[in-house]
């Protein structure tokens, strides 16, 4: 595989290679039956005057090596904008050659234009990862996750 890394925003054309990464990535994590949004729900949030996510392709020749997605929040605690990575995958066959790295820094590097920090949540058994994104500065604290659904039986 061609190893030059190219990374470039996420656009409108793209939303079916990145629901087919997205896929890959539940697939990967076992989590198929969580993955419940459709390519005509990212265009329709994801392109639009205030869109609701944002994202990052890395790219390989004309080929996607993986993705990065977030939204734009903000941290009433610190009075501060904050970005949620949402989700950063890279294809198995082009883990360890600087994809994931580089899309980790076009996250911090629109984090910066506003002076945002940046969250994101990685599973305990993932050592790997842990350390890959303690290498890029990122502080590891264990807390549980809470959520709820409104669609959820007893809601």
């Amino acid at each position: 595989m061609d190893t030059d890394i190219y990374i470039r925003r996420i656009e409108e054309s793209d939303v079916d290679e990145l629901f087919t990464q997205m896929t890959a990535l539940a697939e990967n994590e076992g989590e198929q039956a969580h993955l419940t949004v459709t390519p005509a729900v990212l265009r329709q949030t994801g392109f639009r005057d205030a869109p609701s996510w944002s994202g990052f392709f890395a790219l390989s020749g004309d080929k996607t090596a993986g993705y990065a997605t977030y939204t734009h929040d903000f941290h009433v605690w610190t009075g501060s904008p904050r970005i949620t990575l949402d989700d950063i995958y890279v294809r198995p066959e082009c883990r360890g050659l600087g994809f994931g790295e580089r899309l980790m820094s076009a996250v911090f590097d629109e984090a910066k234009k506003t002076g945002a920090y940046v969250n994101w949540t990685v599973r305990t058994d993932n050592k790997k990862a842990i350390a890959f994104y303690q290498r890029l500065g990122a502080t590891y604290r264990v807390i549980g996750k809470c959520g709820w659904r409104a669609d959820a039986p007893g809601a």
